[in-house]
């Protein structure tokens, strides 16, 4: 019979070095993959810590400055049902011509906005700012962005106020896109249009601008919007604060807390709506190509030297819609595309000007 042998001691002895020099290598591995491990719990906990704190801010923080906005509106505001939401507006004045004044897109405080212009035009008429859904203090809403739906909400709101048209139509940027469609849709409720570098259909604007991602709405509803409004008010690191003190040159038509709250009101401008009203744009633009006034409607173009610079067909887009030179005319001011911020006095006397010449009271 053979021998048993046991196992060899050598070999033993090396499998246990060996066996030692992996647990050695090991628990280092281990203790490194614990600590990364940590690591991004603690960071994911100030992570969701921070957008928790944004959050409860965002909340209470926003109907805080609504509340401070109707306060400095003052007796002028009010709200109306449009569709069974509460759509925003000021009355000011009781002149015989109604002037409606339209917003632009994304203006986040519509009434703010025009303030110095509306208290001008409202020496001798009636003049309604409109503050669209997703604008300002407005309810949101999940009708279409199109420039028919828009307007009706217009006629709508202007209807709930008791006033009847016609009206003058005095539209900032893409709400000239709407002021037309309403010219040419329901001429006998637009008495003029006075555009404030409104808009038309060009080319580049047909191909569609850039659009925000719709995750906007959510980071907005975070609170991430405020935050950055925040910084962009200390630091200029957006620039939107920056290019609001711009607009107003040094003309001091706004106080302080105007100038304050109006900034404040970004944090809540880029929801679900005003998205969907970016989206809609180019379809609106296209939808407005080789639009006209009607022959017997006085219109006016206050077009800004800055615009002009920015797309070369925006001039000849707007003489493009004049059917009548008598009554319809363009002209050009110097200034940002928010002209009527640093020039509300001599838009108001330009515009009552060409009232008075053109539109005979009823």
């Amino acid at each position: 019979m053979g021998e048993t042998r046991g196992p060899d001691p050598i070999a033993v002895e090396s499998d246990s070095e060996e066996q030692a020099g992996n647990s050695t290598v090991r628990k280092p591995r281990r203790r490194f993959l614990r600590v990364v491990r940590w690591i991004c719990v603690a960071l994911l906990a100030i992570v969701v810590g921070a957008v928790s704190i944004s959050t409860i801010n965002h909340r209470w923080q926003t109907p805080r400055d609504k509340q401070a906005i109707e306060q400095l509106i003052g007796p002028s505001h009010r709200y109306v049902d449009v569709d069974g939401h509460r759509m925003s507006v000021a009355v000011q004045g009781s002149g015989p011509r109604t002037i409606v004044l339209m917003p632009g897109m994304g203006t986040p405080e519509p009434i703010l906005d025009f303030a110095p212009l509306a208290r001008r035009l409202a020496e001798a008429n009636t003049v309604v700012t409109v503050e669209n859904f997703g604008l300002g203090l407005s309810d949101g809403t999940d009708a279409p962005r199109t420039s028919e739906a828009i307007v009706d909400e217009t006629r709508s709101a202007l209807s709930a106020l008791g006033l009847n048209g016609p009206y003058v139509l005095m539209p900032h940027s893409i709400s000239g896109l709407y002021a037309m469609w309403w010219a040419t849709n329901h001429p006998g409720e637009v008495a003029a249009v006075v555009g404030l570098d409104d808009e038309r259909y060009t080319s580049e604007l047909a191909e569609g601008l850039p659009e925000w991602p719709g995750w906007m709405s959510t980071v907005t509803a975070l609170g991430g919007v405020r935050d950055l409004i925040f910084l962009d008010m200390h630091t200029d690191y957006l620039g939107l604060a920056a290019d609001y003190r711009e607009s107003l040159e040094d003309a001091g038509e706004y106080t302080p807390e105007q100038q304050e709250l109006y900034l404040r009101s970004y944090s809540w401008v880029l929801n679900s709506t005003m998205l969907a009203e970016t989206a809609h744009e180019a379809e609106n633009v296209r939808g407005a190509e080789g639009a006209t006034f009607p022959p017997t409607m006085p219109a006016m173009s206050i077009l800004a030297s800055s615009s002009l610079t920015a797309d070369p067909e925006w001039e000849s887009s707007h003489h493009a819609a004049i059917t009548n030179p008598s009554i319809q005319q363009v002209e050009i001011m110097d200034g940002h595309h928010y002209l009527f911020h640093a020039h509300a006095s001599e838009i108001a006397e330009m515009t009552q000007r060409f009232l008075d010449e053109n539109v005979p009271l009823r």
